[in-house]
């Protein structure tokens, strides 16, 4: 009895070895580049057709203000709909262009989210277009560089996007350093 009970606690002893071998160590595992997840509804939707009335009347008072368009647009964009967001993003980059004391940082902000959406309707080569255009607008904002060089990295011309990482990595590294996996609607590429 005493030499069964041996034999099970270092069959046992050995069993609990192997399998801590199989043990998974944590590996830092890449971030995920989805760009428009930050934008979630955030309040209910009463609170969103408020603002966006409070929005409209705005626009209906001054078209051409583009800092109403770019506001309205960001609602749009944490319900979801991008196609109205786009819309007001352009709409809003055409009024801020022809304007030249237009804040040339702001503008850029415009770029970019426009590129964001367009990076989610697969319109790449688009998306490279308004992060390039927020790069010459304000060459001191990272954010162009960080989207441009996941773009590029897509398109797999890698010299430019590694051109890209250096010049952000120089502006904000600990976002540069990172890895991150590039993915459309959940599909991982």
């Amino acid at each position: 009895m005493l030499n069964l009970s041996f034999r099970l606690l270092t069959g046992g002893l050995l069993l609990m070895c192997c399998l801590s071998a199989c043990i998974p160590v944590p590996m830092p595992k890449p971030e995920l580049y989805r760009p428009l997840t930050d934008f979630t509804p955030q309040d209910g939707v009463y609170d969103f057709e408020s603002q966006q009335a409070r929005f409209n009347v705005a626009i209906d008072d001054n078209p051409r203000d583009a800092d109403a368009r770019f506001a309205r647009a960001l609602l749009y964009m944490g319900v979801g709909r991008y196609a109205s967001a786009e819309e007001d993003l352009t709409i809003a980059i055409q009024v801020a262009e022809k304007q030249s004391d237009y804040d040339p940082e702001r503008l850029a902000t415009i770029y970019v989210h426009r590129g964001l959406i367009r990076w989610s309707d697969e319109k790449v080569a688009l998306a490279i277009d308004d992060y390039s255009r927020a790069i010459e607008l304000a060459p001191k904002n990272w954010e162009g560089y960080f989207h441009r060089w996941l773009a590029y990295h897509f398109e797999g011309e890698e010299e430019k996007a590694e051109q890209d990482r250096q010049r952000g990595m120089k502006l904000e590294p600990d976002v540069f350093d990172r890895e991150y996996v590039l993915r459309y609607d959940g599909i991982v590429l």
